[in-house]
Order: C-alpha cells, then structure tokens, then sequence
C-alpha cells in the first residue's frame, strides 16, 4: 500500500511537471515584456502600459532579449546566448520554467509567432535569411532572404526586411537599399511594401492587419549634410496612406523599432540619444509621446499583450492558422 501511494505521487509530481506549460498563466491586466541593461547585463522585464511596475523576469548571466508575447499571453518567447551561441527560448510570464525551442541551437534571434500560437517565424543571424517552424522546434523552413520578420494578424503573410546584407571590415552589418517586403506563405510570392522607396526598417503589423508600422531613414537635417535618423511612419497594407508618426529631434538622436498596441491606438518605440536606448509610447490621434523608462542603461525591443485583445481558448488542431488569424482579426477582443 505504501509502495503504491509512493508510486502515486512520483506519477503525479511527473504529470504536473510535463503539463505545466499548458496550464501557464496569462496576465490578468495588460503588460509589457521588453529588454533592458540597467543592471549591466541584458535581461527581460515586464511593466504596465503606464510604465510602472517594472520586475525582472530573468536573472541570468546570460544575454536574454527580443521577447515576445505568445497570441493568449501564457507564455514569453525570447532571445537568449545561454547555451553558448543566440537562440530561441520560451518561458511562463513570471519568468519560470524556461526551455530551449529546438534541440540544436545555430543561432536564430527576432521571433515573431504565428497567430494561432503553433508556429514562430524568426532570422538565422548568419546566413541572414527568414525561417518558420512549429513551437516544438520541428518543420523548419526558410521563407525567404531577410532579417526581422513580422507575422500578418490574418497569418498569410509575413512581411520583413529585404536587402543585400553583408559584413564589413570594421564587423559592422551594412545593408544597403533595405526596403520592406511582403511574402504570401501559400503562393510563396513576394512584392514591397512600398516600390521605390529604401531605408525601411523594423516593420509591425496592426492588430487588425490593414496596417504596417516601421522606421525610416528618410530625414536630413540642415547642417548635417548625408546624415540621416530614422522617423517612425505607418502605411496602409495596400501601399497608400503613408503618414509620419514622429521624426527624431535631431541629427544625434532617433527613433525607430515600433510596436503597436493591443488595440491598435498606439506605438511603443525606442529612442537613441547617444548610443543609449529608451521606451516610448505615442498615440496615433494627438502624437504626444510619453516616456515610459528612465533607467540608466538601455531599455528596448517591447511587446505589449493585454487579455482584452486576445482570444481566450488555444486553437483547436483542426484549425489551420489562416483560419485562427481571421477569427482573430474579425473578432480582435475574443468576445461574441
């Protein structure tokens, strides 16, 4: 009897601990998952909207980064060098239970998730090319030559950016003409976001798909003749529309790297000014920003889920994410 109540709790204590990622809580209000150094090392906070509460995820020696939100928020997806070279992690939202996406780690940074929750698409940092795979870290595939994809809400397309990259001498990335392209997943068909135009960085889609947020280098300020900062622009997914969010102050600052809220009204940013980054927020309608970290050290690369946004239940396995992305879009509050 005592043999078989031992055995008993062993099977439990086993079943609880193989089961744990499925029963991961989401925030029960709305949150912020980004990257700071304030410490002196790279590691992962959270904070309000508002930008308070900010706590620290992981404690780790490693360089932990990029993170982002999984479609239901019970789980964070990242970046981090702990097993030796840049790779893919996913962690429960206080930080805990944190385990490696594929077995072999080669080196693949900025993932960004599929809207059904069952894939992720991110770059392989050497080879500078764009790949998919499911979230157990099999079927990898590459889509396309690129660096920093980003995910249609719909899940049809992933859009990135295109250009010939190659490392200098001085080990430095130069990438010149880089533009924004879109690539349909099913026909495998490519086109700019916006043809002719070059200096396109960083790009994110709206929660409801008809819209794309990305940075530009388009501005040149009098007096710094050749010197250009990035503005952060959005454009409609047709190509029309182009508008200016907001533009640097000056020519040693800029603004770049925007993420959108989860309903849609507003973009979080970075800001450099001296080779130190911060945290932004910006309404779309009165373009008045607000600074949400003051730390010492760099605090970059947000994504902001709240539970409002987002559907309350996984997809079922009959579902293809296509179909998962448009009930998302349709119905983006997961309400009936």
């Amino acid at each position: 009897m005592k043999l078989k109540l031992i055995f008993s709790i062993i099977l439990l204590v086993l079943m609880c601990g193989t089961m744990r990622p499925l029963f991961a809580k989401a925030p029960e209000t709305a949150k912020i998952v980004f990257t700071s150094r304030r410490d002196g090392n790279f590691e992962i906070y959270s904070m309000n909207p508002d930008g308070s509460d900010q706590k620290n995820l992981t404690q780790h020696r490693a360089r932990d980064s990029a993170p982002v939100w999984s479609p239901t928020g019970e789980q964070i997806l990242f970046v981090s060098d702990r097993g030796g070279i840049e790779d893919l992690y996913l962690m429960d939202t206080d930080g805990t239970n944190v385990r490696q996406v594929f077995k072999k780690l080669i080196g693949r940074e900025f993932p960004t998730w599929s809207p059904d929750g069952k894939a992720v698409a991110y770059q392989r940092f050497h080879t500078f090319s764009i790949y998919t795979a499911s979230i157990d870290g099999k079927d990898e595939t590459k889509v396309a030559d690129g660096l920093w994809p980003a995910w249609s809400p719909n899940g049809s397309e992933i859009a990135f950016m295109a250009a010939k990259f190659v490392w200098v001498e001085n080990g430095n990335l130069q990438a010149p003409n880089v533009s924004v392209q879109i690539i349909n997943l099913q026909t495998h068909v490519e086109e700019k976001l916006l043809p002719g135009k070059i200096g396109m960085f960083d790009p994110t889609w709206a929660p409801d798909g008809t819209q794309i947020a990305f940075s530009w280098r388009s501005v040149l300020f009098e007096g710094k003749a050749g010197e250009r900062v990035r503005g952060i622009y959005v454009v409609n997914r047709d190509g029309r529309g182009l508008r200016k969010i907001i533009d640097a102050e000056d020519a040693v600052a800029s603004v770049f790297n925007p993420t959108w809220s989860p309903d849609g009204n507003e973009l979080i940013y970075n800001k450099g000014i001296g080779g130190v980054r911060d945290l932004f927020k910006i309404a779309l309608d009165d373009r008045v920003p607000e600074r949400l970290t003051r730390r010492q050290g760099d605090n970059f690369n947000a994504d902001w889920f709240d539970p409002a946004y987002a559907l309350p239940v996984s997809p079922q396995p009959a579902l293809l994410t296509t179909t998962w992305g448009e009930l998302k879009t349709e119905n983006p509050n997961g309400r009936k």
